[in-house]
């Protein structure tokens, strides 16, 4: 392709060359545009949360009633995004009556790059409740924690490209005498290059709820023992790179004489695309303990419960597109000169048309997840003694879950028309 390409470029500054040498008054238009878009963005966030306690000590002696539910919610979150939404366009637009030169040269590049990473941490949240009754009836209350860390992270890059170039050329006039040479030559090259990297991480270590309940002479229900805890990671990177070229020639033929017309078109385009994306979850030591002693102490027993989710998901997206089209239009010899006239007889002028197309598309995705959950454990030792009623009910849910994605898809179209 490149060999191709060399011997493209020469033939063409020969052809260039003949033209210019051949003509003898002629029109010029030249245009030279380059354009160079940057950006990145990076984001960050993090959120912390170290030991929270919530502690109830219940103490009754002679002393009937009920107790209260003991609640603690404990949660920490972190979202992060980082986003870069580039644009790049040059258009070219010539006219010209007659034989002339006509030349473009366009260079574009766009960057960007984006950074962004969460991470939410919550370390050994707990929760203990103490109902201790003696000659006491009444009712336990419930006692209910929820440990919640989330972190969710985003990087996105949206870059576009364009060029487009129009030319259009009248030929030269009935009887003429000179040689006069109609050339067009559009050069283009656009490069587009996109970078994205998305991390989340979530951890929680040993989330705890304990619940002890004694009862003495000290008739009644126990409580609900309830524990939810959730880690979760998000990450996304994505990458929605889309490069085109356009380029339109019209050139009108000439009259008999040996004036050459040329076209010729040269395009360069290169989209590349990278997306990295990780999330990760761990949950460590999740426990729950519910110890009811009844001595003497009619009644039911609380039902237990707890809920252990650990969630990653990861995702990473390309989705490049690379354009490239290229229409030719050339029309043939136009009326001849009288033949008493000198130009008569010197031969038809040549008719070239010539396009060049190199377009590289590359991905890049990596995505991975991971979610662990260590050791969840679920304690009820119920103990009775001279004490009718019936056992609450023991439930533990553990879930792990990770999910990853890593996708491209990439699109490269070349298009050429050409009428002579």
């Amino acid at each position: 392709m490149k060999r191709h390409l060399i011997a493209l470029v020469g033939a063409l500054a020969v052809l260039l060359a003949f033209g210019s040498g051949a003509a003898q008054a002629q029109s010029v238009q030249g245009v030279g545009q380059t354009a160079t878009t940057g950006q990145s963005a990076t984001s960050n966030a993090s959120s912390t949360q170290t030991n929270p306690t919530n502690t109830n000590i219940s103490v009754r002696i002679f002393s009937p009633g009920e107790t209260g539910s003991v609640a603690q919610n404990n949660t920490s979150a972190a979202g992060s995004a980082a986003l870069n939404g580039a644009s790049t366009a040059q258009a070219v637009s010539q006219a010209q009556s007659g034989a002339g030169e006509q030349a473009v040269g366009q260079t574009a590049g766009t960057g960007q790059s984006a950074d962004s990473s969460a991470t939410s941490e919550q370390t050994k949240p707990t929760n203990t409740n103490i109902d201790v009754r003696i000659d006491s009836p009444g009712g336990g209350g419930s006692v209910d924690q929820s440990n919640t860390s989330a972190a969710g992270s985003i990087a996105g890059n949206k870059a576009t490209t364009e060029q487009g170039v129009e030319q259009q050329q009248g030929g030269d006039g009935c009887g003429c005498k000179g040689s006069g040479s109609g050339v067009q030559a559009a050069g283009q090259k656009a490069e587009t290059g996109q970078e994205a990297n998305s991390e989340a991480t979530s951890h929680q270590d040993h989330p705890s709820n304990d619940n002890i309940a004694v009862r003495i002479f000290s008739p009644g229900s126990g409580g609900d023992v309830n524990q939810s805890n959730n880690s979760a990671a998000l990450s996304a990177a994505g990458n929605l790179a889309e490069t085109t070229q356009g380029v339109g020639q019209t050139q009108a033929g000439g009259c008999g004489c040996g004036g050459d017309h040329v076209q010729a078109v040269g395009q360069k385009a290169i989209t590349g695309q990278l997306a990295d994306s990780s999330a990760s979850s761990t949950q460590k030591g999740a426990s729950n303990s519910n110890v009811p002693v009844r001595i003497k102490s009619m009644g039911s027993d609380g039902s237990v419960e707890q809920s252990n989710t650990s969630l990653a998901l990861s995702a990473a997206l390309n989705a490049a597109k690379t354009t490239q089209a290229v229409e030719q239009q050339q029309s043939g010899c136009g009326c001849r000169p009288p033949k008493k006239e000198a130009g008569y007889g010197g031969g038809g002028g040549a008719g070239v048309q010539a396009v060049g197309q190199w377009a590289e598309t590359w991905q890049g995705a990596d995505s991975s997840a991971t979610s662990e959950q260590f050791y969840p454990v679920n304690k009820n030792a119920p103990v009775r003694e001279k004490s009718m009623g019936g056992g609450g009910s023991v439930a533990q849910s553990n879930t792990s879950l990770a999910g990853s994605l890593a996708a491209n898809l990439a699109g490269t179209l070349q298009l050429v028309r050409q009428v002579q």
